[in-house]
Formats: structure tokens, C-alpha cells, sequence
């Protein structure tokens, strides 16, 4: 069944531009609203996060956040269809990068971490970047080998890019990014509170990884953001200047300082962050569960 699905999806990704963007576009409306009728979890989770993030938004401004969230998150997991089974010029025209003389002017700069925040593009700036530089990323297994095996092969298929799972350590990451491999990083999911802070997101606790902080001062590594914005049917990437003054003095006050850009980032495109993961779901000591 897995694989009949994944081959209607392909199917899919691969009708005409104009065809695909008004299937996928109707469909994912759709599916929004059935989800959110029925998809109490989810949608409790990511109307608790937008709560927490904005107390002081009326109730209906986050519900509608909250389906347009669901519409961008279906509609640009539609789009794995033709990230990962399409070719390169259909990549390029689809997922533009607005600066990429930002992109050449690193190339022979210090190592690079690009800081990319859960924001629903992700995937097309990693897929657009390969096109232009051969990174390294760590995964999360999935429970569906067949799963697994898609997104690896789909996130493989441009360049000679290395994904590591999280399970094969630091080591070989450090070894790629001395060899002048850049590190496309995602800073903002709750791991639990291994290798992670309590620091705040929108003034509420978060337990956040320090491997951006920790890597940029072991290798001297400058950290340059990258955030995407879908708008019909296309991906825009902003490749940002690289955080100033960064690292600060210890992990904790850089890892605050990181979390403050991304609420700023996050203010400007609201919908199409990731709010539907528990990033709340570690708590303090003696602090009560939120979801």
C-alpha cells in the first residue's frame, strides 16, 4: 500500500506546472479543513503553541493561522513529489534563491553552518542548494523503512551531498565540515534535554539544542540563516548575513540569542512555520505537562 501511494503521489508531482499547482492547490484546501475538523491532536498541538507564542492574538486570527498552517504544510509535502523525482531545471525554476551572490561569497570563507529553522520550505532550500553546493545533514530515522528510504533518496538525488543519522555521532560531521562541506542544520525541535538548554521561544521555556553554538566555536564556523517563503506554487530562498557576533560568551546565551532570530523570522512568515510539532514538550523540573 505504501508503495501504490507513493506512486500516485509521484504521479502527481509530475502533471504540467499550471495542472499540478491547481490539483494540489484544491486538494490541500480540502484536506486542511477535514483535518482540522477532525485531527483533534494535531490541531490542539499547534493552536497550544500559537497560544502560548501569541497571548495576545484573538482566539479566531489563531484558528485561521492554524488551518492555513495545515494548508502549507500539506501543500508543500506535496511538493516532495517533484523535489525528489524531478530534474534539476524544473528545481531551479520552481525554488528561486533571491541573493546568490550571498551563496558565492562563502565558498571561500570559513566553515559554514546554514541555520535553516523549521519553517515548511525547508526541504525545497535544501533540495535548490544542492544544485549549488554538495552539504552534509543529520536525520531522524523513520519507522517505514520504505519511508526512510524515500526521503533519503529523494534528499540524495542532486549533487554529492551526506546525510549522517543521529545515531552515527559528531565525528564524521566535523570531519565533513573541515573538509569545507557546509552543514545545512535544523536548531528548533524538542530532542529532549540531552545536549539541549532551557531557554525561551516567544517567552516560554524551550528545550533547545546547543550543537549550533558548541560547532560554531569548535571550528570557528560563521552561521548563516536560510529561510524559505512558498507562495503559489513557488519557494523563495532568503540566504541571510551571518549572525553577528556569534558565538557569544557561553552555550546557553548563544543558543538564547539564536532562538530571538528565529522569532524574528518566524513574526514574518507566521503560517508556514512548524507549528504542529510539540516544541513545548520538555519541561523544567517541576514543571506541569502542556500538551
Amino acid at each position: 500500500m505504501t508503495h501504490i501511494l507513493i506512486g500516485v503521489w509521484f504521479a502527481l508531482g509530475r502533471l504540467p506546472f499550471g495542472l499540478y499547482r491547481a490539483t494540489s492547490s484544491i486538494l490541500s484546501a480540502f484536506l486542511a479543513l477535514v483535518l482540522f475538523a477532525f485531527a483533534r491532536e494535531r490541531r490542539m498541538v499547534a493552536l497550544t503553541n500559537l497560544t502560548l507564542c501569541f497571548p495576545k492574538v484573538s482566539v479566531s486570527r489563531r484558528i485561521v493561522w492554524t488551518i492555513q498552517h495545515i494548508y502549507f504544510y500539506l501543500r508543500t509535502f506535496l511538493d516532495r513529489a517533484w523535489l525528489w523525482s524531478g530534474n534539476s531545471s524544473t528545481v531551479r525554476d520552481r525554488v528561486r534563491i533571491e541573493n546568490p551572490e550571498a551563496l558565492a561569497a562563502l565558498k571561500d570563507g570559513p566553515p559554514t553552518i546554514f541555520l535553516a529553522p523549521h519553517f515548511l520550505g525547508l526541504d525545497a532550500a535544501w533540495s535548490r542548494l544542492c544544485l549549488e553546493v554538495d552539504m552534509v545533514t543529520m536525520y531522524s530515522n523513520q519507522k517505514n523503512p520504505v519511508l526512510n528510504d524515500l526521503i533519503l533518496h529523494g534528499r540524495s538525488k542532486f549533487g554529492n551531498q551526506l546525510l549522517l543519522s543521529r545515531q552515527q555521532g559528531v565525528r564524521p560531521l566535523l570531519a565533513a565540515m573541515k573538509k569545507g562541506r557546509p552543514l545545512y542544520y535544523l536548531p528548533d525541535m524538542d530532542f529532549g534535554e540531552r545536549d539541549s538548554v532551557f531557554v525561551t521561544f516567544f517567552g516560554v521555556k524551550a528545550a533547545t539544542v546547543t550543537a549550533v553554538a558548541r560547532l560554531s566555536k569548535m571550528l570557528h564556523a560563521q552561521v548563516v540563516p536560510v529561510t524559505t517563503v512558498y507562495s503559489n506554487g513557488r519557494y523563495s530562498i532568503r540566504i541571510h548575513d551571518a549572525l553577528p557576533d556569534f558565538p557569544l560568551e557561553d552555550d546557553v546565551r548563544s543558543t538564547q540569542a539564536m532562538n530571538h532570530h528565529i522569532e524574528s523570522w518566524v513574526k514574518d512568515n507566521i503560517p508556514q512555520y512548524l507549528w504542529l510539532h510539540k516544541r513545548f514538550k520538555t519541561r523544567p523540573s517541576g514543571e506541569s505537562r502542556i500538551y
